[in-house]
């Protein structure tokens, strides 16, 4: 069994195709998931979302999921990849002084992709790749949509090259986006600074994802426990073997559920 200093004291999850499915119904949770998360809220584990969406884009999606935001899951939410947000009683606190930072670096980074995004966006279609859609985001950075993973992969590296002298700028893709996002956030890196504010190890801290955006905190290189759900991308999946972490057969919600009673198992999880 495990000793106290290395049980799982924070669970922080993706949102969309982790916790969520999206059915032609509505969005939709297990109950079991949600049971399990609210008991381990209870036993005074920190649960939240790590997420590329905004704040305003999961309250609603959880209401229709049957699950009240922040009464009491999640604890905490880190939106856009970037921000850290402590929630009670469904109210936002926020981090300011993370928050500020990671906005003025947004500023620069932004202000810098503004300039050159015309000429990327005529470089890649003089690649003959078809651009679905290309936003620039004040919040996030840039994402450029296309209609494949393979097309997106091919975008991803010219982007790696553009952006080489910013150090600001790092490039990632989630499926068929490929995204130019802030260096000094991420997923891994935001979850990680919320742990370090409740005081507690990278050793103490699950991450559970399905998507390449999330790699950075289930790959192990910044020392947290990791699950893929059974939907996972297959790079994921292999990056979270590799890391000693769970890997579920079940989707969604229900590869959630697993993964927690795997650790549960292992002695990490009350």
């Amino acid at each position: 069994m495990a000793t106290m200093n290395q049980h799982i004291r924070m669970v922080g999850m993706d949102f969309d195709l982790t916790l969520i499915e999206h059915r032609s119904g509505g969005v939709y949770v297990p109950s079991e998931t949600y049971e399990m998360l609210v008991a381990l809220i209870e036993s005074g584990v920190e649960v939240g979302i790590v997420t590329g969406r905004g704040c305003w884009a999961m309250d609603d999606l959880l209401e229709q999921a049957g699950i009240p935001w922040g009464r009491p899951f999640p604890t905490f939410v880190c939106p856009r990849e970037t921000f850290l947000y402590w929630i009670t009683d469904g109210r936002r606190q926020p981090d300011e002084v993370w928050n500020r930072a990671r906005s003025e670096e947004l500023a620069k980074l932004v202000g810098w992709l503004t300039p050159r995004q015309y000429e990327w966006y005529k470089a890649i279609e003089a690649a003959d790749l078809q651009i679905a859609h290309w936003m620039l985001w004040g919040d996030y950075g840039l994402e450029v949509g296309m209609n494949s993973p393979e097309d997106a992969e091919q975008v991803r590296q010219m982007l790696s090259q553009w952006i080489r002298d910013m150090p600001l700028a790092q490039v990632h893709r989630n499926y068929a986006l490929a995204h130019v996002v802030l260096a000094t956030a991420g997923k891994g890196t935001t979850l990680l600074h919320a742990a370090r504010e409740r005081d507690l190890a990278p050793q103490q801290v699950l991450a559970i994802g399905d998507s390449l955006n999330d790699l950075q905190m289930l790959n192990g290189k910044l020392g947290m426990h990791s699950g893929a759900v059974g939907n996972a991308d297959p790079t994921v999946k292999q990056a979270v073997a590799a890391a000693g972490g769970i890997v579920a057969t079940q989707p969604a919600g229900a590869g959630v559920a697993e993964i927690l009673r795997h650790y549960r198992q292992k002695g990490l999880l009350n």
